[in-house]
């Protein structure tokens, strides 16, 4: 018996060891995803209503913002509460993507109401990052 199932117990390896080909293309691989950062503004902690008609201003400093610096970028809210930013709005200076990768500063307000928030880390590579602010 033990004879029996030892054998049967290698087919099984030799099988999966047969079906494991890995020389497919990988889809992510093959396809750039445009780098996005989408600030989206709600008025509710489920973040469920969105906030449109917003200002978001993104500063390259806190000390910018504290001051009420001209903003690096600024966008409206739109019906869905969200402004979205791309790389080349990002690197209006034609820098290296590189030196753009970091935190970044924000100013969000709307009807006399205002919310500083500070970015995670952006790091410019592939993918949207979203931030989500609460305006009330």
């Amino acid at each position: 018996m033990k004879t029996i199932l030892k054998g049967i117990f290698a087919i099984i390896i030799l099988m999966m060891s047969g079906s494991c080909d890995r020389s497919g293309v990988y889809e992510e691989f093959q396809n750039d995803i445009p780098w996005g950062f989408c600030v989206v503004t709600h008025s509710d902690d489920n973040m469920t209503q969105p906030v449109a008609g917003a200002t978001v201003e993104i500063f390259l400093t806190d000390a910018e913002r504290e001051a009420n610096s001209t903003p690096y970028l600024s966008k409206t809210t739109n019906e869905k509460g969200e402004a979205h930013f791309t790389l080349a709005e990002f690197n209006k200076n034609n820098q290296d993507p590189e030196k753009l990768k970091g935190n970044y500063y924000l100013k969000v307000s709307k009807d006399g109401v205002v919310v500083n928030a500070t970015t995670r880390y952006l790091l410019m590579n592939s993918g949207e990052t979203y931030q989500w602010v609460q305006i009330q």
